[in-house]
Protein backbone atom coordinates (compact mmCIF):
# COMPACT_ATOMS: atom_id res chain seq x y z
CA UNK A 1 0.00 0.00 0.00
CA UNK A 2 3.17 2.49 0.82
CA UNK A 3 4.42 1.73 -2.77
CA UNK A 4 1.67 2.54 -4.24
CA UNK A 5 0.97 6.13 -1.93
CA UNK A 6 4.12 6.59 -3.43
CA UNK A 7 3.51 6.53 -6.73
CA UNK A 8 0.76 8.41 -6.51
CA UNK A 9 2.34 11.01 -4.89
CA UNK A 10 5.45 11.42 -7.53
CA UNK A 11 2.92 11.09 -9.73
CA UNK A 12 1.29 14.47 -8.38
CA UNK A 13 4.71 16.09 -7.87
CA UNK A 14 5.41 15.18 -11.88
CA UNK A 15 1.79 17.37 -12.64
CA UNK A 16 3.34 20.20 -10.88
CA UNK A 17 6.57 20.10 -12.37
CA UNK A 18 5.06 20.46 -15.73
CA UNK A 19 2.26 22.20 -15.16
CA UNK A 20 -0.68 19.51 -15.49
CA UNK A 21 -1.95 20.08 -12.30
CA UNK A 22 -5.73 21.96 -12.57
CA UNK A 23 -6.83 25.36 -11.07
CA UNK A 24 -10.47 25.31 -10.62
CA UNK A 25 -12.42 28.46 -10.00
CA UNK A 26 -16.06 27.19 -8.15
CA UNK A 27 -18.21 30.01 -10.03
CA UNK A 28 -21.83 30.76 -9.94
CA UNK A 29 -24.35 31.28 -12.83
CA UNK A 30 -24.97 35.07 -13.27
CA UNK A 31 -27.59 34.75 -15.54
CA UNK A 32 -26.26 36.93 -18.05
CA UNK A 33 -25.92 39.83 -15.53
CA UNK A 34 -22.95 41.69 -15.20
CA UNK A 35 -20.73 41.15 -11.79
CA UNK A 36 -17.30 42.64 -11.09
CA UNK A 37 -16.66 39.78 -8.45
CA UNK A 38 -17.34 37.10 -11.09
CA UNK A 39 -14.80 39.10 -13.65
CA UNK A 40 -12.50 39.25 -11.46
CA UNK A 41 -12.38 35.46 -10.94
CA UNK A 42 -12.44 35.04 -14.41
CA UNK A 43 -9.48 37.71 -15.01
CA UNK A 44 -7.44 35.63 -12.67
CA UNK A 45 -8.34 32.66 -14.00
CA UNK A 46 -7.55 34.10 -17.94
CA UNK A 47 -3.77 35.27 -15.91
CA UNK A 48 -3.02 31.70 -15.03
CA UNK A 49 -3.47 30.42 -18.43
CA UNK A 50 -2.23 33.06 -20.68
CA UNK A 51 1.04 31.51 -18.57
CA UNK A 52 0.70 28.19 -18.75
CA UNK A 53 -1.21 27.24 -15.74
CA UNK A 54 -4.25 24.95 -16.67
CA UNK A 55 -7.42 26.95 -15.55
CA UNK A 56 -11.11 25.94 -15.18
CA UNK A 57 -14.45 27.43 -14.52
CA UNK A 58 -16.48 24.99 -12.19
CA UNK A 59 -19.71 24.87 -12.31
CA UNK A 60 -23.03 23.17 -11.09
CA UNK A 61 -24.50 22.18 -13.83
CA UNK A 62 -24.65 22.46 -17.87
CA UNK A 63 -27.63 25.20 -17.52
CA UNK A 64 -24.56 28.01 -16.83
CA UNK A 65 -24.90 30.79 -19.35
CA UNK A 66 -21.26 31.65 -19.05
CA UNK A 67 -20.00 35.40 -19.38
CA UNK A 68 -19.78 35.83 -23.53
CA UNK A 69 -22.86 38.39 -22.87
CA UNK A 70 -21.13 40.55 -21.19
CA UNK A 71 -17.15 39.91 -21.06
CA UNK A 72 -15.11 39.92 -24.19
CA UNK A 73 -14.17 36.95 -25.91
CA UNK A 74 -11.01 36.16 -24.57
CA UNK A 75 -12.68 35.07 -21.70
CA UNK A 76 -14.67 32.75 -23.05
CA UNK A 77 -11.60 30.40 -24.05
CA UNK A 78 -11.37 29.53 -20.11
CA UNK A 79 -12.80 25.70 -20.17
CA UNK A 80 -15.69 25.23 -17.85
CA UNK A 81 -16.78 22.17 -16.20
CA UNK A 82 -20.33 21.27 -14.46
CA UNK A 83 -20.04 19.15 -11.22
CA UNK A 84 -23.27 17.03 -11.84
CA UNK A 85 -22.22 16.69 -15.68
CA UNK A 86 -18.92 16.36 -16.07
CA UNK A 87 -18.30 15.16 -12.60
CA UNK A 88 -14.32 16.00 -12.52
CA UNK A 89 -12.12 14.18 -10.20
CA UNK A 90 -9.57 17.08 -7.97
CA UNK A 91 -6.50 15.16 -7.50
CA UNK A 92 -4.10 16.12 -4.62
CA UNK A 93 -1.75 18.57 -6.40
CA UNK A 94 -5.05 20.68 -7.79
CA UNK A 95 -6.10 23.71 -6.56
CA UNK A 96 -10.21 24.82 -5.86
CA UNK A 97 -10.63 28.40 -5.04
CA UNK A 98 -14.28 28.70 -3.85
CA UNK A 99 -15.68 32.01 -2.91
CA UNK A 100 -16.98 33.05 -0.26
CA UNK A 101 -20.95 32.88 -0.96
CA UNK A 102 -20.59 29.03 -1.09
CA UNK A 103 -19.55 28.61 2.38
CA UNK A 104 -22.40 26.75 2.70
CA UNK A 105 -20.74 23.92 0.26
CA UNK A 106 -17.78 23.93 2.83
CA UNK A 107 -19.33 20.68 4.56
CA UNK A 108 -19.53 19.07 1.10
CA UNK A 109 -15.83 20.07 0.33
CA UNK A 110 -14.09 19.27 3.66
CA UNK A 111 -13.15 15.32 2.52
CA UNK A 112 -11.67 16.63 -1.17
CA UNK A 113 -7.90 16.40 -0.69
CA UNK A 114 -6.59 18.74 -2.89
CA UNK A 115 -5.23 22.13 -2.36
CA UNK A 116 -8.15 24.81 -0.93
CA UNK A 117 -8.34 28.54 -1.34
CA UNK A 118 -11.31 30.80 -0.21
CA UNK A 119 -11.74 33.76 -2.54
CA UNK A 120 -13.26 36.67 -0.25
CA UNK A 121 -14.55 40.32 -1.86
CA UNK A 122 -16.98 40.97 0.27
CA UNK A 123 -16.50 40.30 4.06
CA UNK A 124 -20.43 40.95 4.24
CA UNK A 125 -20.82 37.70 3.32
CA UNK A 126 -17.93 35.99 5.42
CA UNK A 127 -20.64 34.77 7.87
CA UNK A 128 -23.70 34.65 5.84
CA UNK A 129 -23.56 30.74 5.16
CA UNK A 130 -20.64 29.31 7.12
CA UNK A 131 -21.76 27.48 10.43
CA UNK A 132 -21.71 29.25 13.39
CA UNK A 133 -18.62 28.95 14.90
CA UNK A 134 -17.10 27.41 12.19
CA UNK A 135 -13.60 28.39 10.85
CA UNK A 136 -12.52 27.99 7.00
CA UNK A 137 -9.84 25.77 8.26
CA UNK A 138 -12.12 23.58 9.81
CA UNK A 139 -12.72 22.56 6.09
CA UNK A 140 -9.41 22.13 4.95
CA UNK A 141 -9.18 26.08 3.60
CA UNK A 142 -6.19 26.90 5.60
CA UNK A 143 -5.39 29.96 2.78
CA UNK A 144 -7.16 33.08 1.53
CA UNK A 145 -7.30 35.52 -1.08
CA UNK A 146 -9.01 38.58 -0.66
CA UNK A 147 -8.40 42.11 -2.36
CA UNK A 148 -7.30 44.85 -0.25
CA UNK A 149 -5.54 45.23 3.24
CA UNK A 150 -8.63 46.16 5.04
CA UNK A 151 -10.32 42.92 4.46
CA UNK A 152 -7.40 41.38 5.13
CA UNK A 153 -7.31 42.52 8.48
CA UNK A 154 -10.48 41.85 9.14
CA UNK A 155 -9.88 38.14 8.65
CA UNK A 156 -7.05 37.63 10.28
CA UNK A 157 -9.54 39.22 13.43
CA UNK A 158 -11.25 36.53 13.13
CA UNK A 159 -9.23 33.75 11.56
CA UNK A 160 -5.76 34.37 12.19
CA UNK A 161 -4.71 30.44 11.37
CA UNK A 162 -5.45 31.51 7.90
CA UNK A 163 -2.56 32.68 5.39
CA UNK A 164 -3.51 35.63 3.66
CA UNK A 165 -2.71 36.97 -0.12
CA UNK A 166 -4.22 39.98 -1.70
CA UNK A 167 -4.66 39.91 -5.19
CA UNK A 168 -7.08 43.51 -6.45
CA UNK A 169 -9.47 43.91 -9.35
CA UNK A 170 -7.64 44.38 -12.68
CA UNK A 171 -8.07 47.55 -13.99
CA UNK A 172 -8.37 47.03 -17.64
CA UNK A 173 -6.92 48.67 -20.36
CA UNK A 174 -9.79 49.40 -22.10
CA UNK A 175 -10.47 52.30 -19.66
CA UNK A 176 -9.14 55.40 -20.89
CA UNK A 177 -9.71 59.15 -21.10
CA UNK A 178 -11.84 59.99 -24.55
CA UNK A 179 -10.13 61.56 -26.87
CA UNK A 180 -13.36 63.63 -28.09
CA UNK A 181 -15.02 66.39 -25.94
CA UNK A 182 -17.20 65.04 -23.05
CA UNK A 183 -20.54 65.26 -23.15
CA UNK A 184 -23.23 66.20 -20.94
CA UNK A 185 -23.47 63.15 -19.14
CA UNK A 186 -23.26 61.49 -15.89
CA UNK A 187 -22.04 57.71 -14.97
CA UNK A 188 -23.43 56.22 -11.90
CA UNK A 189 -23.52 52.76 -9.93
CA UNK A 190 -25.22 52.20 -6.97
CA UNK A 191 -25.69 48.85 -5.79
CA UNK A 192 -28.93 49.56 -4.02
CA UNK A 193 -31.29 50.29 -7.01
CA UNK A 194 -33.57 52.67 -4.48
CA UNK A 195 -30.46 54.68 -3.71
CA UNK A 196 -29.48 54.65 -7.70
CA UNK A 197 -33.49 56.37 -8.61
CA UNK A 198 -33.08 58.66 -5.24
CA UNK A 199 -29.92 60.52 -6.69
CA UNK A 200 -31.54 61.27 -10.15
CA UNK A 201 -34.76 62.04 -8.78
CA UNK A 202 -33.21 64.69 -6.01
CA UNK A 203 -31.06 66.05 -8.29
CA UNK A 204 -33.32 66.89 -11.02
CA UNK A 205 -35.63 68.48 -8.33
CA UNK A 206 -33.01 70.48 -6.77
CA UNK A 207 -31.37 71.68 -10.00
CA UNK A 208 -34.37 71.81 -12.14
CA UNK A 209 -32.30 73.62 -14.94
CA UNK A 210 -30.18 71.24 -15.55
CA UNK A 211 -32.66 68.41 -16.54
CA UNK A 212 -30.74 68.39 -19.92
CA UNK A 213 -28.06 66.51 -18.01
CA UNK A 214 -28.42 63.18 -18.88
CA UNK A 215 -27.42 60.30 -16.15
CA UNK A 216 -25.84 57.00 -17.61
CA UNK A 217 -27.20 53.88 -15.52
CA UNK A 218 -24.14 51.83 -15.96
CA UNK A 219 -25.98 48.74 -14.29
CA UNK A 220 -26.74 45.46 -16.85
CA UNK A 221 -23.87 47.37 -19.45
CA UNK A 222 -21.76 44.68 -21.21
CA UNK A 223 -17.75 45.33 -20.48
CA UNK A 224 -17.07 47.24 -23.32
CA UNK A 225 -20.15 49.23 -23.59
CA UNK A 226 -19.08 50.26 -19.88
CA UNK A 227 -15.88 51.59 -20.91
CA UNK A 228 -16.95 53.41 -23.93
CA UNK A 229 -20.04 54.93 -21.77
CA UNK A 230 -18.24 56.12 -18.90
CA UNK A 231 -15.17 57.76 -20.51
CA UNK A 232 -17.93 60.15 -22.28
CA UNK A 233 -19.21 61.22 -18.88
CA UNK A 234 -18.31 64.45 -17.37
CA UNK A 235 -18.61 63.08 -13.36
CA UNK A 236 -19.76 59.71 -12.09
CA UNK A 237 -21.68 58.85 -8.82
CA UNK A 238 -20.79 55.82 -6.59
CA UNK A 239 -22.29 54.45 -3.62
CA UNK A 240 -21.95 51.11 -2.11
CA UNK A 241 -21.80 50.33 1.14
CA UNK A 242 -21.53 46.45 0.99
CA UNK A 243 -17.79 47.36 -1.11
CA UNK A 244 -14.87 45.36 -0.11
CA UNK A 245 -13.05 46.85 -2.97
CA UNK A 246 -14.73 48.80 -5.31
CA UNK A 247 -13.46 48.84 -8.65
CA UNK A 248 -15.86 51.53 -10.34
CA UNK A 249 -14.28 54.53 -8.90
CA UNK A 250 -10.96 53.28 -9.94
CA UNK A 251 -12.17 52.53 -14.01
CA UNK A 252 -13.37 56.32 -13.67
CA UNK A 253 -10.51 57.66 -12.54
CA UNK A 254 -8.53 56.01 -15.44
CA UNK A 255 -11.06 57.59 -17.66
CA UNK A 256 -10.19 60.82 -16.43
CA UNK A 257 -13.47 61.24 -15.17
CA UNK A 258 -13.79 62.38 -11.23
CA UNK A 259 -15.68 60.70 -8.67
CA UNK A 260 -18.44 61.52 -6.39
CA UNK A 261 -18.92 59.27 -3.74
CA UNK A 262 -19.78 57.68 -0.30
CA UNK A 263 -16.99 56.30 1.45
CA UNK A 264 -18.50 53.13 2.19
CA UNK A 265 -17.91 51.23 5.59
CA UNK A 266 -14.59 49.28 4.73
CA UNK A 267 -12.48 52.22 3.45
CA UNK A 268 -11.04 50.98 0.00
CA UNK A 269 -7.00 51.15 0.31
CA UNK A 270 -7.21 53.42 -2.67
CA UNK A 271 -9.23 56.23 -0.79
CA UNK A 272 -7.16 59.22 -1.18
CA UNK A 273 -8.04 62.75 -2.03
CA UNK A 274 -8.68 61.74 -5.24
CA UNK A 275 -12.10 62.37 -5.70
CA UNK A 276 -15.35 64.30 -3.55
CA UNK A 277 -15.60 62.23 -1.41
CA UNK A 278 -18.33 62.25 1.49
CA UNK A 279 -19.67 59.81 4.87
CA UNK A 280 -22.87 61.36 4.51
CA UNK A 281 -25.01 59.99 1.68
CA UNK A 282 -27.39 62.58 1.95
CA UNK A 283 -24.30 65.43 0.88
CA UNK A 284 -23.73 63.69 -2.74
CA UNK A 285 -26.55 65.61 -4.90
CA UNK A 286 -25.32 68.55 -3.77
CA UNK A 287 -21.50 67.81 -4.09
CA UNK A 288 -22.72 66.96 -7.83
CA UNK A 289 -24.64 69.90 -8.31
CA UNK A 290 -21.85 72.23 -7.57
CA UNK A 291 -19.06 70.14 -9.60
CA UNK A 292 -21.58 69.84 -12.64
CA UNK A 293 -22.21 73.56 -12.30
CA UNK A 294 -18.35 73.99 -12.54
CA UNK A 295 -17.79 72.10 -15.39
CA UNK A 296 -20.31 74.04 -17.50
CA UNK A 297 -18.51 77.80 -16.25
CA UNK A 298 -15.21 75.95 -18.09
CA UNK A 299 -13.38 75.11 -14.57
CA UNK A 300 -11.80 72.17 -14.31
CA UNK A 301 -10.14 69.85 -12.15
CA UNK A 302 -6.97 71.03 -9.62
CA UNK A 303 -3.80 69.92 -10.91
CA UNK A 304 -3.52 68.21 -7.72
CA UNK A 305 -6.67 65.78 -7.84
CA UNK A 306 -5.67 64.77 -11.24
CA UNK A 307 -2.08 63.77 -9.80
CA UNK A 308 -3.56 61.90 -7.30
CA UNK A 309 -5.85 60.12 -9.52
CA UNK A 310 -3.15 59.13 -11.73
CA UNK A 311 -1.24 58.40 -8.71
CA UNK A 312 -3.97 56.10 -7.16
CA UNK A 313 -4.33 53.72 -10.51
CA UNK A 314 -0.28 52.76 -10.38
CA UNK A 315 -0.52 50.02 -7.99
CA UNK A 316 -3.87 48.30 -10.33
CA UNK A 317 -1.65 48.19 -13.41
CA UNK A 318 -2.59 45.18 -15.40
CA UNK A 319 1.10 44.16 -15.64
CA UNK A 320 1.53 44.58 -11.41
CA UNK A 321 -1.47 42.53 -10.86
CA UNK A 322 -1.03 39.61 -13.27
CA UNK A 323 2.68 39.61 -11.85
CA UNK A 324 1.35 39.46 -8.18
CA UNK A 325 -1.68 36.93 -9.68
CA UNK A 326 1.45 34.46 -10.99
CA UNK A 327 3.77 35.03 -7.27
CA UNK A 328 0.61 34.13 -5.77
CA UNK A 329 -0.22 31.00 -7.57
CA UNK A 330 3.62 30.18 -7.28
CA UNK A 331 3.56 29.94 -3.58
CA UNK A 332 0.58 27.95 -3.64
CA UNK A 333 2.48 25.03 -5.89
CA UNK A 334 5.52 25.71 -4.14
CA UNK A 335 3.98 24.75 -0.32
CA UNK A 336 2.29 21.55 -1.97
CA UNK A 337 5.38 20.59 -3.56
CA UNK A 338 7.17 20.91 -0.40
CA UNK A 339 4.08 18.97 1.02
CA UNK A 340 4.20 16.10 -0.87
CA UNK A 341 7.88 15.85 -0.71
CA UNK A 342 7.68 15.62 2.61
CA UNK A 343 4.77 12.68 2.50
CA UNK A 344 6.76 10.75 -0.05
CA UNK A 345 10.08 10.98 2.21
CA UNK A 346 7.96 10.02 4.96
CA UNK A 347 6.50 6.70 3.54
CA UNK A 348 9.67 5.72 2.18
CA UNK A 349 11.19 5.76 5.49
CA UNK A 350 8.27 3.56 7.12
CA UNK A 351 8.79 0.99 4.07
CA UNK A 352 12.22 0.85 4.79
CA UNK A 353 11.44 0.37 8.40
CA UNK A 354 9.48 -2.54 7.91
Amino acid sequence: MSKENIEKLESALTRLDTNESVVYFLTYDTKNNPRASVKHIYDIALVLKNNGITSKILVEDNTYGGVSAWLDEKYTTIPVVSIKDDKPELKIDDILVVPEYYSNALQQLANVRCVKIMLLQQKDYMFETLPIGSRWSDYGFDKVITTTEAAKKYIQEYFPENLIHIIPPIIGDNFSPSESSLKPFIAISCRDRIKNRKVISEFYLKYPHLRWITFKDMVQLSYSEFSDALKECVVSVWIDDESTFGTFPLESMKCGVPVVGKIPSTEPDWLDENGMWTYDENKIVEILGTYVLAWLDGIELTQEVKDKMRDTLLPYSSSITENNILSVFDSFKNKRVESIKNAVEKLKLEENEQ
